[in-house]
């Protein structure tokens, strides 16, 4: 007779308290963690087009970049040249051919 049993036991490791030692840090950041450098976002995330295009992905998945596209000709179709040239470069980050 085969019994399956639980690998960890009865407490799941992710319910076990973090641990009441310093924080470690990854070795690059040992400038940040000795203080003399301020932290500072990385670029990428401090573009607004690529947060745009992230919250895009984040409410319609894999539809995400034929939502922008949509969004591309529908200002087009207003005449609002520069909101149709913000949709057509987020659709483009999303993998959107145009």
């Amino acid at each position: 007779m085969l019994r399956f049993v639980p690998r960890y036991g009865i407490v799941s490791p992710a319910l076990i308290r973090p641990s009441r030692l310093r924080q470690r840090f990854a070795v690059n950041d040992n400038a940040i963690a000795a203080g003399t450098t301020p932290p500072r976002k990385p670029a990428a995330i401090v573009d607004a087009r690529v947060q745009a295009a992230l919250r895009l992905f984040a409410a319609h998945g894999l539809s995400a970049a034929e939502r922008a596209r949509l969004a591309a000709a529908n200002a087009n179709a207003r005449g609002d040249e520069s909101d149709a040239q913000w949709w057509n470069e987020i659709s483009r980050m999303l993998g959107q051919r145009r």
